[in-house]
């Protein structure tokens, strides 16, 4: 009797492996060779469920897109403004080597954003992260600096991860931790938070 296939499991397995791959290699060690191998497998295995590479790295990016909503689905909403942007910031982060994997391929696809499919998903996930930022920030500073606040943000973020991703080694979770309070302190924000 056949063995049953989970396709949606099994293109799902191929996504994280071909992730691994990338982080690891880059995008020009990212082949269908390659990820075979990861995989144990033949390159039959991958061309089932993705025909060639441009379709793998749309593969990526969708698993990428699908788990930065879930997860931020997931960040629990309070009552205190200040925390929820604390945890977002906290989560935006690499704290484990897993997630620092996961950026790690995520900034290896910056080399490949000359490829349409790729700068729609940069596109839309600095869309997205803008979104969640104002989200958070509105009541906190003024309506006019909010924008300001988003750029300070998403540049101190996009520094602690793409440091994490250089030199996992020096940038521990507790030395972002520190950065994202020192963030939200020069955002005059922690001060609030203490009196709140």
């Amino acid at each position: 009797m056949p063995k049953i296939v989970d396709h949606k499991e099994r293109k799902h397995e191929i996504s994280v492996a071909a992730m691994r791959v990338l982080a690891r290699s880059g995008p020009d060690g990212l082949t269908l060779r390659a990820l075979a191998r990861e995989l144990n497998g033949s390159i039959t295995l991958v061309t089932h469920f993705y025909a060639d590479r441009q379709t793998l790295l749309e593969g990526i990016i969708d698993e990428l897109s699908t788990n930065y909503d879930e997860d931020l689905a997931s960040i629990p909403a309070g009552s205190n403004k200040i925390e929820d942007l604390r945890a977002y910031l906290l989560w935006m982060v690499p704290q484990t080597p897993e997630e620092v994997d996961v950026e790690r391929c995520r900034v290896a696809l910056v080399h490949s954003a000359d490829n349409p499919a790729i700068a729609r998903f940069f596109a839309s996930m600095e869309a997205k992260a803008r979104a969640a930022f104002e989200e958070r920030l509105e009541g906190l500073v003024a309506p006019a600096e909010i924008r300001g606040a988003i750029d300070f943000l998403r540049a101190l973020v996009n520094g602690a991860v793409l440091s994490a991703v250089e030199h996992p080694e020096i940038w521990t979770p507790e030395r972002q931790l520190h950065v994202v309070d020192l963030g939200l302190s020069a955002l005059g924000l922690m001060r609030m938070r203490a009196q709140g």
